[in-house]
């Protein structure tokens, strides 16, 4: 049986997609994201965030404002002034359900290329508390590995990115891809691993023994 996951949908760039939720996964909305939801017609089990993105759609608030009657439990107001991202806040309250699994939608574009860059950092915040995390979109996926084996499917097209979180990543092998690397080093101040493509035949993996890659794969 697959493991259940927490699916959260952020403020961010979103275009309505089949959500991957299975029975037993936990979907938060985190500000905006409850517009991108309520437009599907789908009502997520936590609504979270300072919902400053939602003070110009009356629809949504009124929606929210009913929610609120009729099931208080179900929203989580912050404050505005807070260290947690509304994203962080989310992952955490997946965290303290026992969630160790969480697809993030809607963590990218927007307004602001610094919330873009914060839901990255937070695909390495899941990682060093032991989960796995996967930001989610129409065209892409991202993931964190650290001191590991990333292995993918035979049948996969378009392309694999790989970039140091850090200084540097060592012993980074590549096998199975366009472009091979055995034992090789990424650091962080050259892309020697962008636009790498995936070969159809063939399984492709990405490890890295030590330090931290962040993995892109396009289509």
């Amino acid at each position: 049986m697959a493991e259940a996951k927490c699916v959260i949908v952020a403020a961010g760039s979103f275009v309505p997609v089949e959500l991957d939720r299975a029975d037993g996964d936990y979907l938060i909305a985190c500000d905006r994201g409850f517009r991108y939801l309520n437009l599907m017609g789908i009502l997520p089990d936590l609504i979270i965030g300072d919902f400053d993105s939602l003070k110009d759609s009356p629809d949504d608030l009124r929606s929210m404002a009913e929610i609120a009657a009729s099931d208080p439990d179900r929203i989580i107001r912050l404050s505005e002034h807070k260290d947690d991202t509304d994203t962080m806040a989310a992952v955490k309250e997946g965290f303290k359900r026992g969630y160790r699994k969480f697809y993030i939608y809607g963590a990218l574009g927007g307004n602001r290329v610094s919330h873009s860059l914060a839901n990255i950092q937070t695909l390495l915040y899941i990682k060093h508390r032991g989960g796995k995390g996967y930001i989610m979109d129409e065209k892409s996926m991202i993931m964190v590995a650290e001191d590991e084996k990333i292995d993918f499917k035979a049948g996969m097209t378009g392309y694999l990115s790989v970039f140091a979180l850090g200084d540097k990543a060592e012993h980074v092998t590549i096998k199975d891809m366009e472009y091979e690397m055995e034992d090789g080093i990424i650091t962080a101040d050259f892309p020697i691993g962008v636009s790498n493509s995936f070969l159809a035949d063939r399984a492709g993996s990405v490890e890295v023994q030590k330090g931290s890659l962040l993995i892109v794969a396009e289509w």
